[in-house]
């Protein structure tokens, strides 16, 4: 008699385990199984996208500023940095001006629209009035971000005795 209980238990593990089996793959059909080691065609993955990050580069001169500004000082020049990072399909820059040599303070500097010698409208104000060395952050749009990239943008400083510009150079890559 003992001997017919314990074949009757392995039976009955055995049919647990087919039971167990049936029940799994039922679950995996219908997709209750994700994050239990099995994938489905439903669940989603999880991507980790690394921002991109381009660096851009303008020298700054009084020969590339339109209208000519007047009565500037001999050795009047600027660098600015930009880096402009896309992240998830927003675009935002980072920054650094310098200049020396300008006819007064920096009112103002702004990244322009605009071919070469041709002045364009503002497109992103950078500071005002500014400090040589000054560096800061701005949101951008697509569109910007595209003006940049194509090289269709200028950066100027602006001040009091040249309110259109003193110095400008073209925003390029680097």
């Amino acid at each position: 008699m003992r001997r017919i209980i314990t074949v009757a238990s392995g039976a009955v593990a055995v049919a647990a385990v087919l039971a167990l089996g049936i029940a799994v793959a039922g679950l995996a059909a219908s997709g209750s199984l994700s994050g239990i080691g099995q994938t489905t065609s439903e669940e989603t993955t999880e991507t980790t996208e690394k921002p991109k990050m381009t660096k851009f580069r303008a020298i700054a001169t009084v020969g590339a500023e339109v209208p000519k500004p007047t009565g500037v000082k001999a050795g009047a020049r600027g660098t600015f940095l930009l880096t402009k990072t896309e992240s998830s399909g927003s675009f935002s820059i980072a920054w650094t001006l310098g200049f020396k040599n300008l006819t007064g303070r920096a009112a103002a500097a702004h990244i322009h629209r605009g071919k070469v010698g041709k002045a364009g409208p503002v497109l992103v104000s950078l500071c005002g009035p500014c400090k040589s060395g000054q560096k800061g952050k701005a949101k951008i749009s697509k569109g910007v971000a595209a003006a940049i990239k194509s090289g269709g943008t200028y950066v100027n400083v602006h001040t009091t005795r040249n309110a259109a510009g003193e110095i400008r150079g073209q925003i390029k890559k680097r």
